[in-house]
């Protein structure tokens, strides 16, 4: 019984409270923003996806990539970034 409970709390512990939504979901928003609003950018995905989601999982706290995913335009994602400057 010991073990269970020693093993529960350590397992209760290890884990990250992060509510936020996922960085390729906040990812996959900013790209279809963007294209949508600057012309040209429409290959820009195939290059960039995996590290702006490597950036995302070490700087964006779980506020900022809600508001992200919640963006619809290029002035909401520059009010996100205002409000929630990525951690360093």
């Amino acid at each position: 019984m010991r073990w269970f409970l020693v093993l529960a709390v350590v397992s209760a512990c290890s884990k990250k409270a992060d509510d936020g939504p996922p960085c390729s979901a906040v990812v996959d928003n900013l790209m279809t923003v963007t294209k949508a609003q600057l012309t040209g950018h429409g290959g820009m995905e195939v290059q960039n996806r995996k590290a702006m989601i490597d950036q995302c999982e070490r700087k964006m706290p779980a506020a900022q990539r809600a508001c992200l995913v919640a963006a619809k335009d290029l002035a909401a994602i520059a009010t996100c970034m205002k409000a929630q400057p990525p951690t360093k």
